[in-house]
């Protein structure tokens, strides 16, 4: 995931994130009891996107636990920043934190974010294997136009399976 930092180092950072999270829905509940309006509304939000950043955290843990960084977490979790959340994060929350909880939570993130990306990688590297090994998918490939020749430009675009086809004929 981020050659920087490893396994183990990746989740101990994300666990002592989560800790700190669970102490701010404390936090934030607490806060929410004693506000009205908008801003109990805004703590109740916070405490929302608290909870599926832990999610997220603890889907990524479980992945790397073992080492193994089988890429299999919950892409739902892990990318758990939602639009309508992302002021909050940022003029509210962040704000908020300490410099050194703030640096910690921004790598917390960014790994995040980086095994997102990765995690979507793998799965759609998945489903095209899937697709490329099933005959029932492939007779519908090749019936749809627009999808063959998608597959046409990519071939087009490397020069090995273009040669490679150019020898069979």
């Amino acid at each position: 995931m981020d050659g920087n930092i490893d396994i183990r180092e990746q989740v101990m950072l994300m666990r002592a994130v989560i800790g700190r999270k669970i102490m701010e829905i404390d936090a934030y509940e607490e806060k929410a009891t004693n506000l009205t309006g908008d801003e109990a509304e805004k703590c109740l939000n916070m405490i929302d996107f608290l909870k599926r950043d832990i999610l997220g955290y603890k889907s990524i843990i479980e992945d790397l636990r073992d080492g193994s960084m089988d890429l299999t977490g919950d892409l739902w979790d892990i990318a758990s920043l939602p639009e309508d959340s992302l002021h909050l994060y940022t003029d509210f929350y962040l704000p908020e934190l300490s410099e050194e909880d703030r640096n910690e939570d921004t790598k917390a993130m960014e790994l995040k974010a980086k095994y997102a990306q990765d995690l979507a990688k793998a799965y759609i590297v998945h489903i095209g294997r899937m697709a490329l090994t099933d005959p029932n998918v492939i007779e519908r490939i090749l019936a749809n136009e627009e999808l063959v020749s998608l597959i046409g430009s990519a071939v087009l675009d490397m020069p090995e399976l273009l040669e490679a086809i150019e020898k069979q004929y």
